[in-house]
């Protein structure tokens, strides 16, 4: 029999490829930038201000008036390559969002394809989803985040109990999800600005944060994601790990060939 979880695996290498590679070309023109404008005869003075109108306020016969609402930034030399180093570190932070989003939407496909061959596994899953939604379950609304984890867990049984009990990075499996899902959530939604009590929850977390991702303390508990080119190149090879350990403890549950 084809493994049809091949295929899903095979999409999400080619999109964490694809990241990398825009990541690489990111970071060498920053790079170039930097490099460019670090020489002891280079002058640079960019300087950027916010300019809008009063869209209820009086206009000139018909053209909006523009007012500076007082709000500028500037860049020198002195400054240039931390900013440099920000707007990298930004940018790879989206990539990394996308990456996470590539990987959740790997796991739907596989354990969607999964409870439509397997009662109890549908079963299971339309247990989770919310009151109004649970007499029919589809691929548009199949769960996500740690209610997705669920689902992975319980199609795992045994490979998945015996994959995170022991493996060559001694890593669980549960806590590299929360922290990936932590941070995505950090990133979308709060600005890379993280709570503590988010990736601290037991040494092994924070471990895995500190491996996988660069931060700076912002406040007494908080702390702000960043990333480099050699960071999120860690962050594509993990996730491709992660994905194929799932294609891999799936495949054993359903004696599938995963080896080819």
């Amino acid at each position: 029999m084809t493994n049809p979880y091949k295929k899903y695996l095979d999409q999400l290498f080619e999109k964490l490829l694809y990241y990398r590679h825009i990541s690489g070309r990111i970071n060498k023109i920053l790079q170039k930038e930097i490099s460019l404008y670090n020489t002891d005869i280079a002058n640079i003075y960019i300087a950027s201000a916010l300019v809008i109108s009063d869209w209820t306020g009086p206009t000139d016969n018909g053209w909006e008036l523009n007012f500076h609402t007082g709000i500028y930034s500037e860049t020198t030399k002195d400054n240039y390559k931390k900013e440099i180093e920000n707007i990298s570190s930004s940018q790879l932070c989206l990539l990394y969002s996308q990456s996470f989003e590539s990987f959740e939407r790997f796991l739907k496909d596989c354990l969607f394809d999964k409870l439509e061959r397997d009662n109890e596994i549908k079963k299971y899953v339309i247990s989770l989803l919310p009151k109004n939604q649970n007499s029919v379950i589809s691929r548009k609304n199949m769960p996500g985040g740690n209610q997705l984890f669920k689902i992975l867990k319980k199609v795992g049984g045994k490979t998945f109990r015996k994959f995170t009990a022991s493996n060559n990075l001694d890593i669980k499996l549960k806590e590299l999800w929360t922290i990936l899902s932590e941070v995505r959530h950090a990133i979308t939604h709060n600005e890379s600005a993280i709570e503590l009590t988010r990736i601290n929850k037991s040494d092994h977390h924070f471990d895995i944060f500190n491996y996988l991702f660069n931060s700076k303390k912002i406040s007494e508990d908080q702390l702000l994601i960043e990333l480099d080119y050699k960071k999120f190149e860690k962050l594509i090879k993990r996730f491709s790990e992660f994905a194929f350990q799932v294609f891999k403890l799936i495949s054993i549950e359903e004696k599938l060939e995963w080896k080819k």
